[in-house]
């Protein structure tokens, strides 16, 4: 587990290697073991080492064979030893025992075919010194990261922007055609960020460098192919197991101890038992408590811990606990805005792990497999909203809506008018209205665009797709790889803890694209391959707990800190330059001072639209954004 950076220039310029350095050193928390280094006249490419297998022969750059290539690497491949066996049996030798130099010999026998043999989690170099060319590769989710900029003869790259950006050459404009996007979904998809010429290599795409040319090309695509030929829940169940046991067996091996997040949810509740079943030793276990109810699952986890027998850490996280400092440290680690307040928690609790683990394993994907989220529902009951005749829908939003702007309305009648408003789209852009920060109208209000959807799915078989599916997807693609992973790796990695996905696993994966939607999700109730796998594995409470995310009552979090960096942030001049003054200062006015679900909006979104915001000006504060 590393990060890597480097310049690629044919400009000969002495200053280069102590770029390059520089950028390396601003990565060192990805990899304080460490550092590897490689220069000649066309590149200076570097890396940080979190040393987790090979801990005394895996120094990078490795060689191929030929010593044609070298690679710089940044991840895990869990299948390394049976890839080796089969390049062994080609007559290919080896100098280490670490997977990095398996994958740089893979290239050199397989081309670009061989990304497809890679299990695991990976976002790397590998230059070709004889025809001075490159390949970079990122894996299938985006668990690793990639950031890159391309200009004026001069390719520059790393694993966080913030070490990017030491290089002067790479601007720090904004990209306003993306605002409305971020503000919107709290992302900006792939491979466009929210600095202007500032690329990210998108999940499952290679990129290759040759000459100052560059193309970019997807070596994995997300299909879905039911097989109809699984008839009961029992049949899906003995088919997914296997891949499911081996999934947390791959990502289980370690030259250093482990541990693993437990929740207390279905998800990391199930890696745990299996880790353990697999283990001669209690694993170390590690849950986050929460002082408000709805948010804590500690007695939970508690009760899975005793029951498949783990060493359990509590790590409590304390309302009103809001720390300046963390806010910007999420900022420097991300780069860009990030409206995920779970970040810091997931700071906190990755924090305390380091100092017991070097690596841990975690249940995220779980969901995404297996239809787990109960916005799955909601988006069924809209679609069965659009058998009412659209005049009837109309009628009944307005009326809805009138009643809550007079404050005659409620919470439940404010989510009744809003899936009927929504209803009225169709399926790209009403997976966008829910999931949405700032819905079209808002985001019309505070920045002046209607409709800001631009985005394309490139997917062969969207229309072939069902409802349940085609949201599974929006989840995989958007919300799994551009929150959720980015929130994991960069927080983990600043706390130099490595966090391994075995719902993630490709075959586990591919085998989840073939079960029949009957067996992900009925009545309300998901993952029910998982619930049937593991019935007699964990406690009953676990399958009877309402679905709980991992988040945080940010609307606790209000104290002094919080309310004085929000006023600052909001209130400066950058901001109204950008933004409607009006509606900002009425969203600060809302978020600082109501505490509760209202019949104009959940205390959740109203909070979190002011974390947007505040995130979105601490970020052009942090970096000097250009807004030109």
């Amino acid at each position: 587990m590393c990060g890597i950076c480097g310049i690629i220039s044919s400009r000969k310029e002495v200053s280069r290697n102590e770029l390059v350095q520089a950028m390396n050193q601003a990565i060192f928390h990805r990899g304080p073991d460490q550092d590897g280094f490689y220069s000649d006249q066309n590149c200076t490419l570097a890396m940080r080492r979190l040393s987790i297998i090979d801990l005394h022969t895996g120094k990078q750059p490795i060689y191929s064979n030929t010593r044609r290539s070298l690679i710089f690497f940044n991840g895990e491949i869990y299948n390394y030893r049976e890839l080796k066996e089969g390049l062994v049996a080609k007559g290919y030798t080896f100098n280490t025992t670490s997977d990095t130099e398996v994958i740089v010999n893979l290239f050199e026998c397989y081309g670009t075919e061989m990304l497809l043999m890679l299990k695991g989690m990976f976002a790397f170099c590998i230059y070709d010194m004889e025809k001075n060319s490159y390949l970079f590769a990122r894996d299938r989710f985006g668990e690793k990261p990639f950031f890159y900029h391309h200009g004026s003869g001069e390719f520059s790259f790393s694993s966080e922007l913030n070490s990017l950006l030491y290089n002067k050459n790479v601007p720090r404009k904004l990209n306003k055609s993306q605002v409305s996007v971020y503000l919107r979904r709290s992302f900006v998809p792939e491979p466009d960020t929210l600095f202007e010429g500032i690329k990210i290599l998108p999940a499952g795409h290679y990129l290759l460098l040759d000459k100052d040319k560059i193309s970019i090309h997807p070596y994995f695509k997300i299909e879905y192919k039911p097989d109809n030929a699984i008839k009961t829940l029992e049949e899906a169940a003995s088919f997914v197991k296997p891949f499911l046991i081996k999934a947390v067996q791959r990502q289980m091996v370690s030259d250093v101890p482990i541990g693993a997040f437990l929740s207390g949810g279905i998800d990391s509740s199930t890696v745990v038992a299996l880790m353990q079943k697999f283990s001669d030793r209690p694993i170390k276990t590690f849950n986050v408590k929460f002082q408000t109810e709805g948010y804590d699952e500690s007695k939970l986890a508690r009760k899975v811990a005793e029951k498949v027998g783990t060493e359990h850490h509590e790590i409590v996280v304390e309302d009103n606990g809001f720390s300046e400092d963390q806010f910007w440290k999420i900022l420097e680690h991300v780069g860009v805005p990030f409206p995920d307040s779970s970040a810091i928690p997931t700071d906190i609790v990755t924090h305390i792990i380091s100092k017991h683990v070097k690596v841990a394993l975690s249940g995220d994907g779980g969901d995404e497999l297996f239809a787990g989220y109960t916005m799955f529902d909601w988006l069924s009951s809209i679609n069965k909203l659009k058998m009412i005749p659209q005049p009837l829908r109309r009628a009944a939003s307005f009326s809805l809506r009138t009643s809550g702007r007079v404050g005659l309305g409620n919470n439940f009648t404010r989510r009744v008018g809003k899936a009927l408003e929504v209803s009225e789209m169709v399926s790209l852009g009403l997976l966008e209205e829910v999931h949405a920060l700032f819905d079209r109208k808002e985001t019309a209000a505070v920045y002046g665009l209607k409709d800001v959807w631009g985005d394309e799915i490139a997917a062969s078989k969207w229309n072939e797709w069902s409802d349940l599916r085609k949201a599974m997807y929006y989840r995989v693609k958007y919300d799994l790889t551009l929150d959720m992973l980015i929130k994991v790796d960069r927080m983990s990695m600043s706390n130099s803890l490595e966090v391994r996905n075995p719902f993630l696993d490709p075959d586990l994966f591919e085998a989840s694209t073939q079960l029949p939607d009957q067996f992900l999700r009925s009545r309300g109730v998901g993952k029910l391959v998982i619930r049937k796998i593991m019935e007699n594995e964990l406690p009953e409470e676990v399958f009877n707990h309402p679905k709980s995310g991992f988040s945080i009552p940010l609307h606790n979090f209000k104290n002094k800190e919080f309310r004085e960096l929000a006023q600052e942030l909001l209130e400066a001049l950058y901001m109204k330059e950008i933004f409607h003054a009006d509606v900002i200062n009425e969203i600060l006015r809302i978020g600082l001072n109501e505490m509760k679900d209202s019949a104009t909006g959940s205390i959740y979104r109203k909070t979190h639209q002011l974390w947007s915001l505040m995130m979105f000006s601490g970020w052009i504060k942090m970096y000097n954004v250009e807004l030109a």
